[in-house]
């Protein structure tokens, strides 16, 4: 048996990789290193006892170059009678509606459609020919990248029922292999090409370290990172112990305790990292955690954008991260007798007979005296510098300093409105009516307002 096979029979016997019985889905690009996967576990399927398939992605990014791809894939699957299965993916709509790179938009759109299929077709077992120099590869553009503990840890070689018995040999390895066996194999001309991070890391900085630094450099890296996936998980049960301790996740909104200040700013990262992917999608760089660090030594009130749709606020006890609303308008003109919707809720103005109120506590009904007032009301979000007398009081007051005193989220305050009549503050909606408008023995008109 030839050395490069038996260094891959040892790896897979050293992490279990392959059991008896399984039904392996090979995701199969056409390129080196899947032809060689195929090749390999179609070689070797009766020691193993076991099935293979393999499964193609056309990501319609190279014209005539993917089609013939495809074909390629599927005449030598024909060849060594191997079940074959191809798929189209719209990979440029995926990028552009989610926002995502194309390498990330391809990645993702695989996984989730491999995830899918190898549930409905009951296969077991993914295998994806991920090799040593793709792993080097990964853990340099994470480094590159800024990524937090796991992305130092490069690729799994098992991560659920996805499994890589190819990250022990080198893409050379494969090469020579092939071409002693005279097997042929497709190139994708997009990775000779530097438009890609990974291509830069691939064709470019790679050679210089393996020329003048450690020829052997992908070897070492993965025993590094091998040592670091063990410690990680020790980090990992740290993680979720802190997670659990200091962040709360509510209605798509996280909150952090404020005393989260005193987590190292290594796992304070890693922590936010995961929970905003998680929820947002979005994945945090360095500048984001300090950025957000910093609100805990601002002052209640504080905003931070993280991106164009993910902003930080200071609150009283914690620090809150959401998205951000769209901006509605914030200014309607209302008549007595009318209604509005407004954030999914309805506000409405009537008049009513004097002997048939009832004056109960609800913040969202209220009884006002119109004796003074006109027809005409302005609905507006408050704007800084607005001020009214609340009833029970005698002087004016601002309605920022209302609203902090009511123990409103700062998140909040700034999509509270206010009705105006004749530039006075009748009502802080919801909350408080200005003293100067409530009900007297003398009033003659009173008005409903109410908001549900």
């Amino acid at each position: 048996m030839k050395s490069l096979e038996q260094k891959i029979i040892n790896f897979i016997a050293r992490y279990n990789l392959i059991e008896k019985n399984d039904n392996l889905l090979i995701s199969f690009s056409g390129g080196p290193d899947s032809v060689f996967a195929l090749y390999f576990f179609n070689k070797f399927k009766k020691k193993y006892k076991i099935k293979i398939a393999a499964i193609h992605f056309n990501h319609q990014l190279r014209g005539k170059e993917s089609d013939e791809d495809e074909m390629f894939c599927s005449e030598f699957c024909k060849k060594l009678d191997i079940p074959f299965y191809s798929f189209r993916l719209n990979v440029k709509d995926y990028a552009k509606k989610n926002k995502l790179s194309i390498e990330e938009a391809a990645r993702e759109l695989r996984y989730n459609f491999l995830d899918k299929f190898s549930i409905e077709e009951n296969y077991n077992k993914i295998l994806t020919a991920h090799n040593l120099n793709d792993n080097t590869e990964t853990i340099l553009l994470n480094l590159f990248s800024g990524t937090g503990f796991s992305g130092l840890s490069g690729i799994p070689i098992k991560r659920g029922k996805i499994i890589r018995p190819l990250l022990c040999i080198s893409k050379d390895e494969i090469l020579e292999y092939l071409n002693q066996n005279n097997i042929n194999y497709r190139i994708d001309s997009s990775n000779l090409q530097n438009d890609f991070k990974r291509n830069i890391i691939r064709n470019e900085i790679l050679p210089l370290i393996r020329k003048n630094l450690n020829p052997k450099v992908d070897s070492a890296i993965f025993r590094s990172s091998k040592l670091l996936e063990n410690f990680n998980s020790i980090i990992e049960k740290h993680i979720n112990e802190l997670t659990e301790k200091y962040i709360r996740i509510s209605r798509g909104n996280i909150f952090i305790k404020l005393s989260a200040q005193k987590i190292d700013d290594g796992i304070l990262g890693e922590i936010l990292k995961r929970i905003l992917k998680d929820n947002f999608n979005y994945s945090i760089e360095y500048d984001d955690l300090m950025k957000i660090k910093s609100l805990f030594d601002k002052q209640t009130g504080k905003e931070i954008n993280i991106s164009k749709k993910i902003k930080a606020i200071r609150e009283r006890n914690y620090i809150s991260i959401s998205l951000k609303k769209e901006e509605s308008n914030s200014f309607f003109n209302l008549k007595v007798g009318e209604k509005i919707k407004i954030n999914n809720k309805t506000l409405g103005i009537e008049e009513v007979d004097k002997n048939k109120i009832k004056l109960i506590k609800r913040k969202n009904i209220e009884y006002i005296s119109a004796d003074k007032l006109s027809n005409d009301f302005i609905l507006r979000k408050w704007e800084a510098g607005d001020k009214f007398i609340p009833l029970g009081m005698k002087k004016l007051k601002k309605v920022s300093d209302f609203l902090t005193d009511e123990k409103i989220k700062s998140s909040e305050k700034k999509d509270k409105f206010v009705l105006v009549n004749n530039n006075l503050i009748v009502w802080v909606v919801g909350h408080r009516i200005d003293d100067r408008v409530k009900i007297t023995s003398q009033t003659k008109r009173i008005l409903k307002l109410w908001i549900k």
